[in-house]
């Protein structure tokens, strides 16, 4: 049998959140994201700049031009904090697709996948 391992930081990411849901008393279907003060935070400046750039271009952020890394950092963190998240969804098709070294080629040809 062949068997993945998720990291030690991921594994008790997920963890966290599970556990943080129980306290909370939630017992809703996460259609809602949960916004809470300790949610990890990403951080942009590890990317490049050219990376920033496309995802102002895919999300069609309306932008000065010639701005600088920090000044794509600030705007796009704005934008990323409010992209929704049904973390629920989000965590099943990540292990889903781990465990089937699904990657993003092969998500373009399965059509039951999105």
């Amino acid at each position: 049998a062949r068997h993945l391992y998720i990291c030690d930081f991921h594994k008790n990411l997920i963890q966290s959140v599970r556990n943080r849901r129980k306290r909370k008393g939630s017992d809703d279907d996460g259609d809602s994201p949960v916004q809470d003060i300790d949610t990890p935070e990403v951080d942009l400046y590890q990317l490049q700049v050219n990376t920033l750039r496309r995802y102002k271009r895919h999300f069609k952020l309306q932008t000065r031009p010639g701005l600088n890394k920090a000044q794509l950092v600030e705007i796009i963190g704005c934008h990323f904090r409010t992209i929704p998240v049904n973390e629920k969804d989000t965590l099943t098709y990540f292990i889903y697709s781990v465990k089937n070294d699904k990657n993003k080629s092969d998500l373009k040809m399965d059509s039951g996948v999105h």
